[in-house]
């Protein structure tokens, strides 16, 4: 049995806009099992009074601290968080969601257990009226990743999520505790949505092992205006794929490109079909075509055991008007 030092572990949350749904984020964080903690609120100029609830917790909790800076996105408000974080080991945290009393000490012994770099959590999607017990014992099965198999969980559930729908653990930046060393080294990108596709492979490859539990530890709100549901309609998604693409061809991660082209081709379309229309419209679905289209004039061997998607991708590189997918 693995010796459980008390690191102090950094929490960083950032803040914008959020005033409805913070102090339940930020009491799921004061009520964790694991109390050698140190929470990092990042307000991102909020104008809602997000701005004041932060104040009042770390008048609250000496265990907050808060910095107030100009508006700058998600991932600025992420890096400037990281950036001040203390602790051994780092976990992020949105301000809309909320996360289980067991969270951190479930995935820092999973940590160490496995001598791993990163330990990963299961997650819940919930409305804000759901009812839920973040007191139950959680069931703790884990698995125990190398880089390269936790690559391919990352490529495989990916392409899960993009073509079904599916949850995808292994993506998202905030169910995760990182060792704090690799969380300071990899920036997110600033300005960008879905700034977790273009880090996941980065932070996973820098991971010895990577221990994954069944565990629910983080709840994801689904609202209106969140990320999730308008970014789709936004290209950041694609120059992610392209990035870590060209991050695999430079680092000898041939192996997990198929499948990382297959999931490109889907976002491709998607993003196509869920276009936002403005002036630049014709001139971005264009490009998107000619993407598709030199991919599988390229990549058409990487199809042969996906007849589905060979054939949604034919048909959209020829009638792309008529391609619908939802």
């Amino acid at each position: 049995m693995a010796e459980y030092e008390d690191c102090l572990i950094s929490l960083i949350v950032p803040v914008y806009n959020v005033s409805k749904y913070l102090r339940n984020c930020l009491d799921s964080i004061r009520k964790q099992t694991y109390s050698n903690i140190e929470v990092i609120l990042v307000d991102d100029g909020s104008t809602d009074g997000s701005q004041k609830i932060c104040d009042e917790y770390t008048h609250i909790d000496e265990r907050f601290i808060c910095i107030h800076k100009k508006n700058g996105g998600l991932s600025d408000a992420r890096n400037e968080g990281v950036k001040l974080a203390s602790g051994k080991y780092g976990m992020l945290v949105d301000s809309d969601d909320f996360i289980h009393r067991d969270s951190i000490r479930v995935l820092y012994r999973n940590l160490i257990d496995a001598d791993a770099d990163m330990a990963i959590g299961n997650y819940r999607r919930v409305k804000f009226e759901d009812k839920v017990d973040v007191d139950e014992n959680p069931e703790n099965k884990t698995t125990v990743y190398t880089t390269e198999e936790a690559l391919k969980e990352l490529c495989e559930l990916e392409y899960g999520y993009f073509s079904a729908n599916h949850i995808q653990q292994f993506t998202s930046a905030w169910n995760k505790l990182y060792k704090m060393d690799i969380l300071k080294k990899i920036p997110f990108p600033a300005g960008k949505v879905f700034e977790d596709v273009a880090t996941a492979h980065l932070f996973i490859h820098r991971c010895k092992r990577v221990v994954y539990t069944e565990a629910i530890l983080y709840y994801y709100l689904l609202r209106e205006g969140s990320i999730s549901r308008v970014a789709v309609k936004n290209t950041d998604m694609n120059t992610a794929f392209e990035s870590r693409i060209e991050y695999f061809k430079t680092n000898g991660l041939d192996a997990f490109l198929p499948n990382t082209y297959q999931t490109y081709l889907t976002v491709l379309m998607r993003t196509y079909t869920h276009l936002i229309e403005t002036p630049d419209s014709p001139r971005i679905k264009k490009e998107i075509v000619e993407k598709a289209k030199e991919v599988y004039k390229n990549q058409k061997e990487i199809l042969k055991d996906n007849p589905k998607l060979k054939h949604e991708v034919k048909l959209f590189i020829s009638f792309p008007g008529l391609y619908k997918k939802s």
